[in-house]
């Protein structure tokens, strides 16, 4: 079904490249109504689930899809809809489909015999063909007598961006395959000419074409060949079997991806995906739980006096299929979500007011009544995207009560949001977003609070970046960033992995990873040091640093090596460094779990610093060191396993901190998603406590603060099973003995 609606896409494509759609001038009659329904794995004509009556303006949450179905009458130019949104009263703006809470652009073409979504431009449709075969059904291309030409409608907007992947094997060694990208028409678009010994870039303009760039690749006959083609801000890379065999310059053209042949030349295709660039949009459609895209609607809705004729249930595409004709009334029930926070960001508030409306994709002609929700935002809800790191991000307390949590807007759009509450964690804004730091790619942030600012150390591939941000303490520059982007150190990282340490002085000491674990000091007048390798005749790689300052400013370090052993060791105020001691073995190997090592925590009375760690098994452990060097055994905090590595973030799915009454570690329980507690008394772990219940979580990160009645609480933010997507982010709290 999905494929047959796919080829209605294309037609519409094509029939507004060639000037062909009548325009529409359908004048509304009658009175055509909606609803909101809140129940979204509901059957498309089941009659429950619904957020009010008919007509009614109800309230959604944030961050929660809903599904909205509405009455319209008749289409007589058969133009596909498409649903436009407006808040508060703005312009209106037309959604695209990204779904939540991942938005993936991702589709596998579908080799069943009844498979459909192309348009052939060139040739035959008898070109291509599904056939049986051994190890499953392939697609059969054949250039015929004139040779083929055909193009793919995909189920978005077309896009110069566009990644094709194909496993194809050529009949014959001397033909050639073309995969096309950026189709407008028979005339228009680009090439990868692949067969007869070479890879060559086209771009046919006007029907000719042009060699943008060509190298030798040998092909042999009747062999599987995997190649991708990667299309993005202007540039194309090819790919053969995983080995880069050629990249250009191109220009962006927006446009469809397809196939061509030469005559006589003839193909077979194991497997033909295509992906797009994904976004987070404040709205978009998104997919549907309970119905198939394209399934056909019956009549549930009283408003219009006309005949019914059925419309259709819309799942994660941008149109809808024009089908009720005039004098009639259909219904069409459309997916969506109003996200919390959106690429830009862009933000939606408790309290707005969302307008949505049906109209014809050509003209903008409104086909529907005006439908309005109200945006709720629930209480201890961030949303936005979890920052990918095993190390401290918040919450951080400044004095005066107000909470502070690094997170970015969306997984599409990575950018620094430093967030703020001002009641204990219920409602969460940004602060000083028109001057967060430039660096993206948040994938390794650790942070610790020192006074009345934020220090934060910043990974990307190439360098390590230093951040400051000053809280509403402050006396001068309350709420602001303050240093940003500055250069700690420059290494290109096998895997981002930093860690942070400020000593009293003023000083800070950086741990990261490049080709192994190094060390840079900023002094207190703002000069960072050259790196110093750590373990640098070590012949595995170190990695997944964790570091917390002493009360003598002597910073605690611990770390993973590759070969399934955990290490500590000492960096002295001189920087000096102590011999190494073995904490653990059976860690694990590989860089999935580079991030073994929970961040640590130290006693300030005691200066007792307590190891957490993840095995292998999934078993949580931990180790203490006093100040005079006197270990104790290890100790277990999980006994089933913890979740780790979730969505390749490399880290446990824990946290640890030292509370009053002893120790508490919050974690994420691999069988179930749920988030469960354990507590430390005189050397003891309790049995775990349930906290938060089957949520698939990802993260967890928290720390001490104090309630507003003076009492101490661990709050923390978790990710409640966003699979890496967007908004998701939760604060919640967890009561601590006052003993």
């Amino acid at each position: 079904m999905q494929d047959r609606a796919l080829g209605r896409v294309f037609g519409s494509f094509l029939a507004i490249v060639a000037g062909s759609l009548l325009p529409g001038a359908q004048t509304m009659a009658g009175e055509p109504t909606y609803r909101v329904r809140e129940d979204t794995a509901a059957p498309l004509d089941a009659d429950q689930g619904w957020a009010g009556e008919e007509g009614q303006t109800v309230a959604v949450e944030a961050d929660r899809p809903f599904r909205l179905r509405f009455e319209t009458e008749g289409n007589p130019s058969g133009d596909p809809l498409a649903l436009q949104v407006r808040r508060n009263g703005a312009a209106w703006e037309t959604l695209e489909a990204h779904d939540f809470p991942y938005p993936k652009r991702e589709y596998e073409l579908s080799l069943s015999p009844e498979a459909n979504g192309w348009g052939v431009l060139i040739g035959s449709p008898n070109g291509l063909a599904v056939e049986a075969a051994a190890g499953g059904a392939i697609l059969r291309a054949s250039g015929g007598a004139g040779g083929l030409l055909a193009a793919f409608g995909l189920p978005w907007e077309a896009s110069p961006d566009i990644t094709i992947a194909a496993r194809f094997a050529l009949d014959d060694a001397k033909d050639r395959v073309s995969l096309i990208w950026g189709l407008v028409d028979r005339a228009n678009h680009y090439s990868a000419r692949i067969g007869d010994g070479s890879v060559s870039i086209l771009r046919i303009v006007g029907g000719r074409e042009t060699l943008v760039a060509e190298t030798a690749a040998p092909l042999t006959e009747g062999t599987w060949q995997e190649v991708e083609i990667e299309v993005e801000e202007g540039s194309v890379t090819l790919t053969i079997d995983d080995s880069e065999v050629l990249a250009a310059d191109v220009e962006a053209v927006p446009g469809l991806p397809g196939i061509a042949l030469g005559p006589g030349a003839s193909t077979r295709i194991a497997s033909l995906g295509f992906e797009g660039i994904a976004r987070a949009p404040g709205v978009s459609i998104v997919a549907a739980k309970g119905y198939d895209h394209g399934e056909a609607t019956g009549d549930l809705l009283d408003g219009s006096p006309l005949p019914f004729a059925p419309g259709a249930g819309i799942s994660l595409q941008d149109k809808a299929p024009g089908m009720v004709p005039a004098g009639s009334h259909g219904e069409y029930e459309w997916p969506l979500v109003i996200r919390r926070t959106g690429d830009g960001p862009t933000f939606n508030e408790d309290g707005d007011r969302l307008e949505f409306r049906m109209v014809r994709a050509s003209d903008a002609g409104a086909v529907s009544r005006v439908a309005a929700v109200r945006l709720v935002v629930p209480e201890g809800h961030l949303g936005g995207t979890f920052v990918e790191t095993p190390g401290r991000i918040g919450p951080f307390q400044a004095a005066n009560g107000d909470l502070y949590f690094i997170m970015e807007p969306t997984e599409t759009d990575n950018k620094f949001m430093m967030m703020k509450s001002i009641d204990g964690g219920r409602s969460w804004r940004e602060v000083d977003g028109g001057n967060r730091p430039a660096t993206g790619d948040l994938e390794a942030v650790d942070a610790r609070l020192a006074g009345d600012r934020i220090l934060i150390l910043h990974q990307v591939t190439n360098s390590v970046r230093y951040h400051t941000f000053r809280t509403s303490d402050h006396p001068a520059a309350p709420d602001s960033w303050e240093i940003r982007d500055e250069v700690a150190a420059k290494a290109r990282a096998v895997a981002q992995m930093a860690t942070i340490a400020p000593r009293s002085d003023g000083s800070i000491l950086a741990i990261f990873l490049a080709d192994r674990l190094h060390y840079v000091i900023r002094s207190p007048a703002g000069e960072w040091s050259e790196a110093v390798a750590l373990d640098p005749l070590d012949p595995v790689i170190n990695a997944g640093p964790q570091a917390v300052t002493g009360s003598d400013d002597t910073v605690h370090l611990a770390y993973f090596t590759d070969d399934g052993r955990i290490w500590y060791r000492r960096i002295f105020p001189s920087g000096g460094l102590s011999e190494r001691v073995l904490v653990a073995q059976r860690a694990g190997t590989g860089r999935g779990v580079y991030g073994a090592v929970l961040p640590l925590v130290q006693d300030p009375a005691s200066g007792t610093v307590t190891i957490a760690y993840r095995l292998a098994d999934g078993s949580l452990w931990e180790r203490r060191v006093t100040h005079t060097g006197t270990w104790t055994g290890a100790r277990r905090i999980a006994r089933g396993p913890v979740v780790s590595d979730a969505v390749d973030s490399q880290q446990a799915g824990a946290d640890i901190v030292s509370t009053p009454a002893g120790l508490l570690a919050v974690f994420i329980e691999e069988a179930t998603g749920s988030i469960l507690s354990a507590r430390e008394r005189g050397g003891r772990w309790s049995r775990a406590v349930e906290e938060i219940q089957a949520i698939d979580g990802a993260w967890v990160r928290g720390s001490i603060i104090t309630g507003s009645d003076g009492r101490k609480v661990y709050g923390f933010v978790y990710d409640a099973g966003s699979k890496g997507g967007t908004g998701m982010n939760r604060y919640a709290e967890i009561a601590l003995s006052q003993d």
